[in-house]
């Protein structure tokens, strides 16, 4: 098959400019078998693929950033499996684009979104008034936390990332509690809220 080697390994000095690393597999006394191939002039460049991870973080959605760079989803992911350093970016974009929508998710439920709509006021005048609509949409963003939730958290894991509201935050606020409640002499956070 031309533009392939898969006959001897080589190191990386002898390695053609133009020519690309896979580790396919490894050999039977535990060494890899290297081979080199040219990338299609129609595949993934690595242009394309910065910005395949670009979209990635800024979507969390595979076949978003697929259709971003005009390339096929199962490409994508047969790309992922045979090259390392795309597989790192694809998990690091994930972890990024995951803690955007974590904290949008957070923003959202606390404030919500509000839109403005023109409404037609109901007189024959044909008058509109500007109605403003708070609401919490978040059934698209769960569906994506949910369908990166594993990758995301072995990756974190393998970092030593924390996600939000870790151990550490957690102990974090039960002492600003201690000490909001030893200011004002009481075991119990809620005195004077109750209406017993």
């Amino acid at each position: 098959m031309a533009g392939k080697d898969s006959t001897k390994p080589q190191d990386s000095a002898t390695k053609p400019a133009d020519m690309k690393l896979w580790v396919q597999q490894r050999a039977p006394d535990g060494s890899p078998r290297v081979q080199y191939y040219r990338p299609r002039k129609t595949g993934w460049t690595t242009r394309k693929m910065a910005r395949f991870l670009t979209a990635l973080r800024a979507t969390s959605n595979v076949t978003e950033a697929a259709r971003a760079v005009k390339m096929d989803v199962s490409g994508a992911y047969g790309l992922r499996k045979k090259d390392a350093t795309f597989a790192a970016g694809w998990a690091e974009a994930l972890e990024q684009g995951y803690a955007e929508l974590e904290m949008l998710l957070l923003r959202q439920s606390i404030h919500g979104s509000e839109t403005t709509e023109m409404v037609d006021d109901g007189n024959e005048e044909g008058r509109k008034r500007t109605k403003t609509v708070h609401s919490y949409p978040h059934s698209m963003a769960l569906r994506l936390l949910m369908a990166h939730k594993g990758t995301v958290e072995a990756f974190r894991a393998e970092q030593g990332i924390e996600r939000p509201g870790s151990e550490e935050l957690r102990a974090e606020i039960h002492a600003k509690i201690a000490a909001m409640r030893s200011q004002s002499g009481t075991d119990d956070p809620m005195d004077g809220d109750t209406d017993a």
